[in-house]
């Protein structure tokens, strides 16, 4: 299935920071501090990523 684009990409600020659409990001294991997905660059909620 594919999503299309909600927001022009002229004013879609979203993409502009991170190159991606948000249903691109990559997801792993969850952060055992706060129980939330761990994107591919090792961000979640909490800022601890895991560690």
């Amino acid at each position: 299935m594919d999503k299309k684009r909600d927001v022009p990409i002229e004013i879609d600020d979203h993409f502009k920071l991170f190159g991606k659409e948000p249903w691109e990001v990559e997801y792993g294991e969850k952060c055992p501090l706060c129980d939330v997905r761990i994107d591919e660059y090792g961000f979640c909620s909490c800022g601890a990523g895991g560690n």
